[in-house]
């Protein structure tokens, strides 16, 4: 029984060891493991691109520009879904529209990456217009074209022409020679696209009228200037005549009495196939008046003057002609538009005159 308690004795001690050597492992692989929770962990590494997005035309370009954050190493590879892209970030749109993208990947994390939707549309199409779109010169003469080109930021030309010559800034010289001619102009866009203007080279002026103003509106009786001039001859009379009302020789028009809508007309005394005309609208005056009403004289009176102003308190005229009996007044002689002041007196069998009333305003609706 001794030997047995002493084994036991024994057993007891070596699993004590046991237990404090696992104990002082188990120390230091927690020691170990504190100390890699802090070792130093690298930055994240971030892109941005700009612009976030673009619309490009078929053909045409963008710059795109990516921003590394996280890493000395700021380089890039660049990438799109259609069209092309260089390492620098210049986009070329592809020549099909559609919607596509842009993308930059970090070369120093190929995980850190930003794209860019890139809208593509078609190329507006060039179209050139030619003004004027003829002309008629006489030999050796001048005619100014000018050129306008849509569709492109590229508004330049070439100008040419089938006889004469033409200058860069669209100044044709007809040549000696009498002939119909072509004046071209050719878009430095897109040599496909052109205008072309007729000119018609005469040895002979072509005479040409025009009339100031074209229309016109007046009221019966009234007055309206008009103005022709002459081009293309030396002589530049002109015969004025009018459907309605009168004209002088120098275009001086006087509406007729009656309303309506009459023509002036000016014809060249040089080529009498060649006239300018001129609408006129000729509507009715409008006969504004008026009335004045006022208190009769307590005293014996043998009638009343009706004093009238442009200015107030005077000077006042006199728009009657004889003594007024009543004490009312109708002024049939007021213009459109205008402001008047009125004062009355009151005349005695004496003809001793009173001194002027109080003041009254009439202003008159225009027309």
């Amino acid at each position: 029984m001794a030997a047995y308690r002493q084994r036991t004795a024994w057993e007891w001690r070596a699993k004590i060891y046991i237990i404090a050597f696992f104990s002082l492992m188990t120390l230091s692989l927690a020691g170990c493991s504190l100390a890699g929770s802090q070792a130093a962990t690298s930055p994240a590494v971030n892109l941005s691109l700009s612009p976030t997005s673009a619309s490009v035309q078929t053909g045409h370009t963008q710059q795109f520009t990516a921003t590394v954050t996280g890493s000395s190493n700021t380089a890039v590879t660049w990438s799109a879904s259609g069209g092309s892209i260089s390492s620098s970030g210049m986009y070329t749109a592809p020549s099909t529209a559609g919607s596509y993208l842009v993308k930059a990947t970090s070369m120093a994390d190929s995980t850190a990456s930003a794209s860019a939707t890139v809208t593509v549309t078609t190329t507006p199409v060039v179209s050139v217009t030619i003004s004027p779109p003829s002309a008629s010169v006489l030999i050796n003469g001048t005619q100014q074209f000018t050129a306008t080109v849509s569709g492109s930021s590229n508004t330049a030309v070439t100008w040419s022409a089938t006889g004469g010559s033409v200058s860069s800034s669209g100044l044709y010289t007809a040549p000696s020679a009498a002939g119909t001619f072509t004046v071209k102009a050719t878009s430095a866009a897109d040599n496909t696209k052109s205008a072309s203007a007729t000119v018609s080279v005469t040895t002979t002026p072509v005479v040409a009228i025009s009339i100031s103003p074209t229309s016109a509106s007046i009221l019966t009786n009234a007055t309206r200037q008009f103005t022709a001039t002459v081009t293309g001859s030396s002589n530049t009379a002109v015969t004025w005549s009018a459907t309605g009302g009168s004209v002088s020789g120098s275009g001086l028009y006087t509406a007729p009495n009656t309303t309506g809508t009459f023509t002036v007309k000016a014809t060249s005394a040089a080529d009498n196939t060649k006239s300018a005309s001129a609408s006129v609208t000729v509507s009715a005056a409008v006969q504004h008046t008026v009335t004045l009403n006022w208190t009769a004289s307590a005293s014996s009176v043998s009638g009343y003057n009706v004093y009238r102003g442009t200015v107030s308190g005077g000077p006042y005229t006199k728009v009657n002609s004889v003594l007024e009996a009543a004490s009312n007044f109708v002024d049939n002689t007021v213009a459109s538009g205008a402001t008047y002041f009125y004062v009355v007196t009151a005349v005695d069998a004496s003809s001793v005159e009173s001194g002027f009333s109080n003041q009254v305003s009439a202003v008159v609706p225009s027309p």
